[in-house]
């Protein structure tokens, strides 16, 4: 299967990514469905958009990648990956919000926020919440802080 990586509108092929984002897209690239991603640009006028709220404000979040899959029932499938920081304010605003987005869209596959944690080999490893699913999107529906979406990350996160 030929491997793509699609950059922004520049069509650089090269860009930079942070330790965590250059982490995930390492993850996804060695899935045997992976087909392609792209860096979703913030605010280019062709960005994918979700929003969420935080201080009683609508705000905009621009997930990090757009990962595109090969299923075979299904033929090509739209994953949402957002890796972020859980020391971010804005961390259970944007849970909300991609649950949200989720809830209103099931046809797109995986959407998933991302942290880098050990796991219990002392490893450093990513940890994600799948929105797809309905028990999780529940559950951070229905978090009123930061500190439940953590139990949240710590009761119900894989990992890839």
């Amino acid at each position: 299967m030929r491997r793509l990586a699609v950059s922004d509108t520049t069509g650089v092929a090269a860009m930079k990514l942070n330790t965590w984002e250059a982490g995930v897209v390492a993850e996804e690239e060695k899935r045997s469905d992976f087909v392609c991603w792209i860096r979703n640009p913030s605010k280019a006028s062709w960005a994918l958009c979700i929003p969420y709220e935080i201080d009683g404000e609508t705000k905009p979040a621009y997930p990090d990648f757009i990962v595109v899959r090969e299923d075979k029932a299904l033929g090509y499938v739209i994953d949402i990956l957002e890796s972020h920081n859980p020391d971010f304010k804005d961390n259970l605003g944007k849970a909300k919000g991609f649950a949200e987005y989720a809830k209103q869209n099931p046809g797109v596959g995986r959407i998933q926020l991302i942290r880098q944690s050990k796991d219990a080999a002392g490893k450093e490893r990513f940890k994600r919440l799948d929105m797809y699913r309905t028990a999780i999107r529940d559950k951070v529906l229905h978090a009123v802080n930061n500190d439940e979406l953590d139990h949240i990350f710590d009761t119900d996160r894989f990992f890839e």
